[in-house]
Protein backbone atom coordinates (compact mmCIF):
# COMPACT_ATOMS: atom_id res chain seq x y z
CA UNK A 1 0.00 0.00 0.00
CA UNK A 2 3.20 2.48 1.11
CA UNK A 3 4.18 1.82 -2.60
CA UNK A 4 1.14 2.46 -3.76
CA UNK A 5 0.55 5.72 -2.11
CA UNK A 6 3.95 6.94 -3.41
CA UNK A 7 3.52 6.02 -6.83
CA UNK A 8 0.34 8.26 -7.00
CA UNK A 9 2.33 11.26 -4.71
CA UNK A 10 4.63 11.32 -7.88
CA UNK A 11 2.19 11.24 -10.78
CA UNK A 12 0.23 13.93 -8.87
CA UNK A 13 3.27 15.92 -7.97
CA UNK A 14 4.79 15.60 -11.72
CA UNK A 15 0.81 16.31 -13.15
CA UNK A 16 1.36 19.51 -10.92
CA UNK A 17 4.77 20.22 -12.35
CA UNK A 18 3.42 19.94 -16.07
CA UNK A 19 0.34 21.65 -15.09
CA UNK A 20 2.32 24.69 -13.99
CA UNK A 21 4.79 24.87 -17.33
CA UNK A 22 1.81 25.03 -19.13
CA UNK A 23 0.20 27.72 -17.29
CA UNK A 24 3.73 29.56 -17.72
CA UNK A 25 3.68 28.98 -21.30
CA UNK A 26 0.00 30.04 -21.56
CA UNK A 27 1.31 33.25 -19.42
CA UNK A 28 4.08 34.03 -21.44
CA UNK A 29 2.39 33.52 -24.67
CA UNK A 30 -0.29 36.04 -23.70
CA UNK A 31 1.80 38.72 -22.85
CA UNK A 32 4.00 38.29 -25.86
CA UNK A 33 0.72 38.07 -28.06
CA UNK A 34 -0.16 41.57 -26.89
CA UNK A 35 3.50 43.07 -26.89
CA UNK A 36 3.04 41.89 -30.75
CA UNK A 37 0.03 43.36 -31.24
CA UNK A 38 1.34 46.80 -30.06
CA UNK A 39 4.43 46.02 -32.05
CA UNK A 40 1.85 45.56 -35.44
CA UNK A 41 0.38 48.65 -34.84
CA UNK A 42 3.85 50.23 -36.42
CA UNK A 43 5.44 51.70 -33.49
CA UNK A 44 8.72 49.46 -33.17
CA UNK A 45 10.83 49.79 -30.01
CA UNK A 46 8.59 52.70 -29.16
CA UNK A 47 5.95 50.15 -28.92
CA UNK A 48 8.32 47.97 -26.25
CA UNK A 49 7.44 48.65 -22.24
CA UNK A 50 10.67 48.04 -20.21
CA UNK A 51 10.18 45.92 -17.37
CA UNK A 52 9.77 47.20 -14.53
CA UNK A 53 8.20 50.74 -15.97
CA UNK A 54 4.82 51.54 -14.86
CA UNK A 55 2.30 53.91 -16.90
CA UNK A 56 -0.21 56.51 -15.56
CA UNK A 57 -3.32 57.13 -17.38
CA UNK A 58 -2.02 60.29 -18.18
CA UNK A 59 0.95 58.68 -19.89
CA UNK A 60 3.74 59.46 -17.74
CA UNK A 61 6.29 56.16 -16.82
CA UNK A 62 7.83 55.68 -13.40
CA UNK A 63 9.81 53.63 -12.20
CA UNK A 64 12.29 53.14 -8.83
CA UNK A 65 15.73 55.05 -9.41
CA UNK A 66 18.65 53.38 -7.97
CA UNK A 67 19.78 56.65 -7.04
CA UNK A 68 16.44 57.75 -4.54
CA UNK A 69 13.28 58.08 -5.74
CA UNK A 70 11.21 57.43 -8.26
CA UNK A 71 12.17 58.04 -12.29
CA UNK A 72 9.61 59.68 -14.42
CA UNK A 73 9.01 60.76 -17.72
CA UNK A 74 6.69 60.87 -21.04
CA UNK A 75 5.75 57.71 -22.49
CA UNK A 76 5.83 56.70 -25.87
CA UNK A 77 2.77 57.76 -27.00
CA UNK A 78 3.46 61.15 -25.92
CA UNK A 79 7.12 61.04 -28.11
CA UNK A 80 4.66 59.44 -31.13
CA UNK A 81 2.54 62.33 -31.11
CA UNK A 82 4.79 65.00 -30.46
CA UNK A 83 7.83 63.81 -32.70
CA UNK A 84 11.15 65.97 -32.60
CA UNK A 85 10.82 67.52 -28.89
CA UNK A 86 12.77 71.32 -29.31
CA UNK A 87 12.92 72.17 -26.23
CA UNK A 88 12.33 70.55 -22.68
CA UNK A 89 11.05 72.90 -19.41
CA UNK A 90 12.57 70.70 -16.54
CA UNK A 91 11.15 71.48 -13.08
CA UNK A 92 13.76 72.27 -10.58
CA UNK A 93 15.63 70.56 -8.28
CA UNK A 94 13.61 71.04 -4.67
CA UNK A 95 10.07 71.76 -6.19
CA UNK A 96 7.53 70.76 -4.59
CA UNK A 97 4.74 68.75 -7.34
CA UNK A 98 1.22 67.18 -6.34
CA UNK A 99 -0.72 64.25 -8.03
CA UNK A 100 -2.28 65.55 -11.46
CA UNK A 101 -0.32 69.22 -11.16
CA UNK A 102 1.98 70.53 -14.49
CA UNK A 103 5.69 68.46 -14.05
CA UNK A 104 6.87 69.49 -17.27
CA UNK A 105 6.52 70.38 -20.72
CA UNK A 106 7.67 69.21 -23.88
CA UNK A 107 7.76 72.10 -26.64
CA UNK A 108 7.95 71.95 -30.84
CA UNK A 109 7.32 74.39 -33.02
CA UNK A 110 5.90 77.52 -30.46
CA UNK A 111 3.55 74.82 -29.33
CA UNK A 112 3.72 72.57 -26.30
CA UNK A 113 2.32 70.17 -24.02
CA UNK A 114 2.04 69.77 -20.17
CA UNK A 115 3.22 66.57 -18.64
CA UNK A 116 1.58 65.72 -14.90
CA UNK A 117 3.20 63.98 -12.20
CA UNK A 118 1.20 61.12 -11.21
CA UNK A 119 2.91 61.43 -7.70
CA UNK A 120 2.87 63.98 -4.60
CA UNK A 121 6.80 64.89 -3.58
CA UNK A 122 9.73 66.70 -3.75
CA UNK A 123 11.58 66.85 -7.32
CA UNK A 124 15.36 65.66 -5.67
CA UNK A 125 16.97 65.40 -9.45
CA UNK A 126 16.67 66.26 -13.33
CA UNK A 127 18.05 65.31 -16.47
CA UNK A 128 20.11 68.20 -17.47
CA UNK A 129 21.46 66.00 -20.67
CA UNK A 130 18.03 66.84 -22.36
CA UNK A 131 18.89 70.85 -22.76
CA UNK A 132 20.74 69.76 -24.90
CA UNK A 133 19.58 66.79 -26.37
CA UNK A 134 15.91 66.83 -26.49
CA UNK A 135 15.54 63.85 -28.93
CA UNK A 136 16.39 61.50 -26.07
CA UNK A 137 12.70 61.94 -25.70
CA UNK A 138 11.96 60.22 -28.97
CA UNK A 139 14.71 57.60 -29.02
CA UNK A 140 14.99 56.26 -26.06
CA UNK A 141 11.47 57.19 -23.71
CA UNK A 142 12.33 54.70 -21.50
CA UNK A 143 15.67 55.36 -20.70
CA UNK A 144 18.20 57.65 -20.76
CA UNK A 145 15.32 60.34 -22.21
CA UNK A 146 13.93 60.25 -18.20
CA UNK A 147 13.16 63.74 -17.11
CA UNK A 148 13.04 63.58 -13.18
CA UNK A 149 13.49 61.84 -9.81
CA UNK A 150 10.55 62.64 -7.68
CA UNK A 151 10.05 61.55 -3.92
CA UNK A 152 6.93 60.57 -3.19
CA UNK A 153 5.85 62.67 0.76
CA UNK A 154 2.33 61.69 0.65
CA UNK A 155 2.76 57.73 2.02
CA UNK A 156 -1.38 57.80 2.26
CA UNK A 157 -2.33 59.48 -0.89
CA UNK A 158 -4.44 57.09 -3.50
CA UNK A 159 -1.93 58.01 -6.60
CA UNK A 160 -3.23 57.81 -10.28
CA UNK A 161 -4.01 54.70 -12.41
CA UNK A 162 -0.87 52.85 -12.62
CA UNK A 163 -0.70 50.13 -15.25
CA UNK A 164 2.40 47.89 -15.05
CA UNK A 165 3.11 44.54 -17.42
CA UNK A 166 0.66 43.00 -19.51
CA UNK A 167 -2.14 45.02 -18.60
CA UNK A 168 0.40 48.55 -19.78
CA UNK A 169 0.86 46.75 -23.06
CA UNK A 170 -2.92 46.40 -23.29
CA UNK A 171 -3.41 49.65 -22.28
CA UNK A 172 -0.74 51.33 -24.73
CA UNK A 173 -2.38 49.17 -27.71
CA UNK A 174 -5.89 51.44 -27.22
CA UNK A 175 -4.24 54.32 -26.33
CA UNK A 176 -2.38 54.13 -29.62
CA UNK A 177 -5.72 52.92 -31.55
CA UNK A 178 -7.32 56.04 -29.75
CA UNK A 179 -4.65 58.65 -30.98
CA UNK A 180 -5.32 57.32 -34.80
CA UNK A 181 -9.00 58.28 -34.12
CA UNK A 182 -8.03 61.98 -32.57
CA UNK A 183 -6.01 62.83 -35.41
CA UNK A 184 -8.17 61.88 -37.79
CA UNK A 185 -11.53 63.43 -35.93
CA UNK A 186 -9.09 66.82 -35.72
CA UNK A 187 -8.03 66.91 -39.92
CA UNK A 188 -10.02 69.10 -41.92
CA UNK A 189 -12.64 67.56 -44.01
CA UNK A 190 -10.71 68.35 -47.16
CA UNK A 191 -7.18 68.34 -45.84
CA UNK A 192 -5.56 64.85 -46.65
CA UNK A 193 -2.70 64.56 -43.82
CA UNK A 194 -0.71 62.51 -45.85
CA UNK A 195 0.87 61.04 -42.49
CA UNK A 196 -0.93 57.56 -42.24
CA UNK A 197 1.50 54.73 -42.23
CA UNK A 198 1.29 51.97 -43.95
CA UNK A 199 1.10 48.68 -41.46
CA UNK A 200 -1.82 49.40 -38.69
CA UNK A 201 -3.13 52.84 -40.15
CA UNK A 202 -1.19 54.67 -37.59
CA UNK A 203 -1.23 58.35 -38.34
CA UNK A 204 3.20 58.89 -38.66
CA UNK A 205 5.41 59.95 -36.03
CA UNK A 206 4.66 64.05 -35.18
CA UNK A 207 1.50 63.93 -36.23
CA UNK A 208 0.64 66.74 -34.13
CA UNK A 209 2.98 68.66 -35.82
CA UNK A 210 0.33 68.78 -38.77
CA UNK A 211 -2.39 70.14 -36.65
CA UNK A 212 -3.38 73.21 -35.42
CA UNK A 213 -3.15 74.78 -31.84
CA UNK A 214 -6.55 74.06 -30.83
CA UNK A 215 -5.99 70.08 -31.76
CA UNK A 216 -2.90 70.39 -29.13
CA UNK A 217 -4.78 72.01 -26.44
CA UNK A 218 -7.11 68.66 -27.19
CA UNK A 219 -4.69 66.57 -27.16
CA UNK A 220 -3.47 67.24 -23.62
CA UNK A 221 -6.68 67.63 -22.44
CA UNK A 222 -7.82 63.48 -24.03
CA UNK A 223 -4.96 62.48 -23.24
CA UNK A 224 -2.66 64.09 -20.51
CA UNK A 225 -4.74 64.05 -17.77
CA UNK A 226 -5.49 61.54 -15.32
CA UNK A 227 -9.59 60.11 -15.62
CA UNK A 228 -9.12 58.91 -11.83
Amino acid sequence: MVAIFVAIMFVSLVLVDLGLEKWKVWQAARASHRLANVAALGLGALGQIPEGVYLSDAHAWSRPNPAGGLQIGADSLIAYAVGAVRRIILPQVGDQVATGEPLFRLERDGRSVTVRSPFTGSVHAVNSRLEEEPGLINSDPYGRGWVCSVTPTCVDEKPTSMLFGEKAAMWAEREFNRLRDFVFAQMPPDFALGTTSQDGGLPAIGCLAELDAKAWIAFEDEFLRSRQ
